[in-house]
């Protein structure tokens, strides 16, 4: 500590210090200016003083043409260390000098006036100064004005040096030491300095002495609330661990970032850097659903059933998953960063593989045709309105066939509705092969009628165009009823599209019935696209 106080010492010296100096070399400087120009003009005055002193002499010298008293009066004139050199002349034939003529700069002219006629001038009397002399006693002069002041700001400067640190410095130094021995663990407070009770320092003192109060309060506080907590993580540790339920955290990108133990039982082939979709089968509904969660701020919770992938051989599971979005109030008790864009999503997965192969086969028959296994017209309507939501969601398109056939009704009337069911079936093989790799949604959708669905980046009519004709050469091909029967028939097909014709279920099948029904009426056996100028 005495280290770091000399040093804030040292600082305030210093710049105290320099101050002092900078102002003082300043004023030096200027001072210096000053004394160089005051003693030249002094010297210059006394030169002009003494040129004044002989002129009645140099009078008497020129009035009577006295050569030799005139080089006296130069030479008694250059004996002094001012001056150069002096020449006295007249107009007529005296003309006498002394000494160093060559410098002119400062020449002092003095009129030597006729020592009868004191109007008249006789001559003139030419001093020139000493200028390095003068020069040399001014600059000798102002150093050591300058240096003098220095030395005045230098004692200055170090007095109020010693001043500030008796009066700042130390008890600031005293006062640091004492904040260092505080405990904040203890009610120890700092003493007051002498004689700074009523000062800042004092105030300082007394404020430092508020905070440590209210530290080891809050300190306290900290205590008793980490213990709380980290008995309460504990807990929820415990529980986390000793779970039954499967529980994993995914984020934006819907890889898995955290999960216990039982989740690992559930998907041993899974780890923290495992996307979350890729677990399971349907992956496309998953990734629909997760989109839902993060895009619609009102969904915050929702469950499905999921078929787990599996190894060759294994048996298949079934999770039932309960999806929660962590908002910034649960993230922030869970101590979960939440800072992202995406919300993190929570997953709870229970093992109902048994229950789930139940539903699914009651779930099957329910919803699909018992004798083409196709889904059925609710099925099919409930895939649409799915279809739908995604399209709306994600900017896409829905394509929807409507297929009739053509001569279905005599195969029943001539060979039976077993004949009939066997080209049923036939027809479903048919489509279901047109469809392969298209088909969100193949459906019967009662008697001789079927629906199909399949979404689409962007409308492509002439890839529209090559499926219609695909299915309908399809369904123009002979269908074999025993060895030794076979029969034609063919398709009509109403083409609508969303959301450009209809943006809801019930819209969209009207305008797919009456486009089919158009088609029929214009000769069976082709495809129409619904035209919505159509009355």
């Amino acid at each position: 500590m005495i280290n770091i106080s000399g040093k804030i010492y040292i600082k305030v010296a210093l710049s105290i210090a320099i101050g002092a100096i900078g102002t003082s070399l300043v004023t030096s400087v200027l001072l210096y200016f000053n004394a160089v120009n005051s003693e030249q003009s002094k010297a210059e005055a006394l030169i002009e003083q003494i040129g004044a002193t002989i002129r009645s002499t140099a009078s008497i010298a020129l009035y009577v043409q006295d050569e030799e008293l005139g080089q006296e009066i130069v030479q008694g004139l250059v004996i002094n260390d001012l001056i150069a050199g002096a020449q006295l002349k007249d107009s007529l034939s005296l003309n006498v000098s002394f000494g160093d003529l060559a410098d002119t700069d400062g020449l002092i002219h003095t009129n030597v006036q006729h020592p009868f006629i004191p109007e008249q001038s006789i001559g003139q009397l030419l001093i020139h100064p000493n200028r390095n002399y003068i020069q040399s006693i001014a600059r000798q002069k102002a150093t050591n004005d300058a240096l003098l002041l220095l030395l005045y700001s230098a004692i200055v400067a170090l007095f109020v040096s010693i001043l500030v640190h008796k009066l700042l410095t130390q008890p600031i130094q005293n006062l640091t030491a004492s904040f260092l021995k505080i405990d904040p663990r203890n009610t120890q407070t700092m003493r007051t300095l002498v004689h700074h009770d009523n000062d800042e320092i004092g105030q300082l003192v007394q404020g430092i002495n508020d905070l440590m109060g209210e530290l080891k309060l809050t300190l306290e506080n900290e205590t008793d609330l980490r213990k709380k907590t980290q008995a309460l993580e504990s807990k929820f540790r415990l529980i986390f661990e000793q779970a039954s339920a499967g529980i994993c955290l995914i984020n934006s990108d819907n890889i898995v970032t955290a999960a216990n133990p039982a989740f690992y039982h559930i998907q041993p082939n899974s780890s923290e850097s495992t996307p979350f979709i890729d677990l399971f089968e349907n992956s496309n509904q998953l990734e629909s659903l997760l989109l839902r969660m993060r895009s619609e701020e009102s969904v915050n919770h929702l469950s499905i059933d999921l078929k787990c992938k599996s190894n060759d051989g294994a048996v298949n599971k079934w999770v039932h998953c309960l999806f929660s979005r962590i908002t910034n109030q649960r993230a922030q008790q869970r101590d979960i960063d939440s800072s992202s864009e995406e919300p993190i999503i929570e997953v709870i997965m229970y093992d109902v593989t048994s229950r789930a192969e139940k539903e699914l086969k009651t779930r099957f028959e329910a919803d699909h045709d018992a004798l083409t296994h196709l889904k059925n017209r609710r099925a099919g309507e409930f895939e649409i309105d799915n279809l739908l939501q995604t399209v709306n969601l994600l900017d896409l398109s829905l394509i929807i066939f409507m297929i009739d056939l053509d001569k279905f009704k005599p195969v029943n009337d001539t060979y039976g509705h077993d004949a009939g069911d066997r080209v049923l079936i036939e027809v479903s093989k048919r489509l279901q092969s047109v469809f392969n790799g298209k088909n969100e949604l193949c459906s019967r959708w009662g008697g001789d009628e079927f629906v199909t669905a399949f979404v689409v980046n962007s409308v492509n009519m002439d890839e529209i165009t090559a499926l219609a004709q695909s299915t309908l050469s399809s369904l123009s091909h002979p269908i074999e009823i025993s060895d030794e029967i076979s029969c034609e028939i063919g398709g009509s097909i109403g083409v609508v599209i969303a959301p450009q014709h209809a943006n809801n279920i019930k819209e969209l099948l009207a305008c797919a019935d009456k486009t089919m029904y158009r088609v029929k009426e214009s000769g069976r056996g082709h495809f129409k696209v619904y035209d919505p100028n159509w009355k």
